[in-house]
């Protein structure tokens, strides 16, 4: 499987540069498929503008065909065959349990997984976290989400024995420091990943790699 967890998506000429490596193509060919339903949980009061940059990001740095797969509108069948026509499978940010939710309710995680073992799939912020572990501290559920651990419906696709934490350190999320997550994730039974805007984790066939300098890593190696 070849699975890249980003913070914000084509920020840098080196995250363009590593993907089109694990996909295996020139940038300026790779068809990419856009899922981006996580964004529909975010209240109205709330700027889309990120969504914009990231979007155009992917203009910017990606010159094949462009698709966006909705997962609500498609039946099943549509679903796959969008997905395989892609070369790189590409999940925006948004809500947190937006996409463990969406997969859930519409029975589509198989398909999910089954497209691990054929396309690369790119995921960021919560789009990346869905693709990993569903985080184990139940300190890490209450003092970041103020919800608690055995409340939470929907678990995260598993896809790699690891998760990360976006835009770290960012001036929007000051508050979950190095300390914060130290303490909170001090036993969580798996490596996560801290990182920032510019920086991703690539897992190569069973093998790791940083992308934009190596993270700050939390919880058990």
């Amino acid at each position: 499987m070849r699975i890249i967890l980003a913070s914000q998506g084509f920020t840098t000429d080196e995250i363009e540069k590593e993907v089109s490596k694990i996909v295996g193509k020139p940038a300026n060919e790779i068809d990419i498929a856009i899922i981006n339903e996580a964004i529909y949980g975010i209240s109205g009061d709330k700027s889309k503008r990120w969504l914009i940059n990231e979007l155009s990001n992917i203009e910017k740095h990606i010159g094949g065909k462009i698709d966006f797969v909705n997962f609500r509108v498609y039946s099943k069948e549509e679903i796959e065959n969008r997905l395989l026509k892609a070369d790189l499978i590409y999940l925006v940010g948004g809500k947190q349990f937006e996409y463990s939710k969406l997969f859930n309710e519409t029975d589509t995680a198989k398909i999910i997984k089954d497209i691990a073992h054929k396309k690369v799939i790119m995921g960021t912020s919560a789009g990346a976290i869905v693709l990993g572990t569903q985080i184990q501290s139940k300190e890490f559920w209450n003092n970041r989400y103020n919800i608690e651990f055995e409340d939470i419906k929907y678990s995260e696709l598993n896809l790699v024995s690891f998760n990360i934490i976006p835009h770290y350190l960012r001036e929007d999320h000051k508050q979950w420091t190095r300390d914060f997550l130290n303490e909170t994730l001090e036993n969580n039974p798996f490596p996560v990943y801290a990182i920032q805007d510019t920086q991703a984790i690539a897992y190569i066939d069973g093998k790791i790699k940083y992308i934009g300098g190596k993270p700050d890593i939390f919880g058990k190696l």
